[in-house]
């Protein structure tokens, strides 16, 4: 039997895990529309397409599920928003949190529109997440529409998305800072924790970090510096370093 069948079973039921696991196996290319109980409204995603993997790391193998804040969040930032499962996921554990999901790649941007759309409390930005606000081209990393990273360019090209940078998106959340960041940004953390953190970090009381030193070598060292001034306590979650500050009460 294969392993991943089982957490289906447990997660979903076996009627519908069953069912969900055949459904998303299938390597034929297309848009499904899925419905799971810890979700209240129908999930899509692109079948034959590294849109399963993200799935199961939310939904199967419960990525996120050991996140604990320790305090109720109000504004939530999602950098690297994919196709917005991780935004689904936050929107339904906390019903009252503002998110604001950021993706730059076209086709991923359409599903997440699609996955946000039922939810007032979400909404998108299609751009990249950067230092400052300029252009990035979008290359494919090798994994597909789940690994796609980005390189800054001068000047607007056929194919590049605008970058902003976190301080500009507070801006659009109507000057509220993010007291939730979470970052899974393909190596740009790089760029992103390199400089112009005086703003928007100390008023992070909690960051959900997954870097990517093979993507991008440097990536863990800005972060580290940008991050030594304020006191976190560290844990994990799936792949994701959850980093909760500890002199900012509620």
């Amino acid at each position: 039997m294969n392993s991943k069948l089982p957490l289906y079973l447990h997660r979903f039921g076996f009627f519908k895990g069953l069912n969900l696991y055949f459904l998303l196996k299938s390597k034929r290319k297309r848009v499904i529309q899925i419905q799971i109980p810890q979700v209240k409204h129908p999930i899509y995603v692109r079948a034959g397409t590294s849109d399963r993997k993200v799935f199961n790391n939310i939904f199967v193998y419960g990525e996120y599920d050991a996140v604990e804040l320790g305090f109720s969040p109000a504004h939530f930032l999602d950098g690297g928003g994919n196709i917005g499962l991780a935004a689904v996921y936050f929107a339904n554990r906390y019903p009252n949190m503002q998110i604001l999901s950021v993706e730059p790649e076209s086709e991923n941007f359409k599903i997440l529109q699609q996955n946000i759309a039922p939810y007032a409390t979400i909404r998108a930005v299609k751009a990249g997440l950067w230092s400052r606000p300029t252009h990035l081209e979008i290359r494919d990393s090798g994994g597909g529409e789940w690994g796609f990273t980005v390189e800054e360019t001068e000047t607007p090209t056929p194919g590049s998305v605008r970058a902003e940078s976190i301080d500009a998106l507070v801006l659009q959340n109507d000057g509220k800072p993010f007291d939730v960041v979470k970052l899974d940004i393909e190596g740009s953390e790089s760029e992103v924790f390199r400089t112009n953190t005086g703003s928007w970090l100390p008023q992070a009381r909690a960051l959900i970090v997954e870097l990517h030193e093979w993507m991008k070598p440097g990536s863990s060292a800005s972060f580290r510096e940008a991050t030594s001034v304020h006191p976190y306590q560290k844990t994990t979650s799936g792949e994701y370093d959850v980093y909760i500050r500890q002199d900012l009460t509620t």
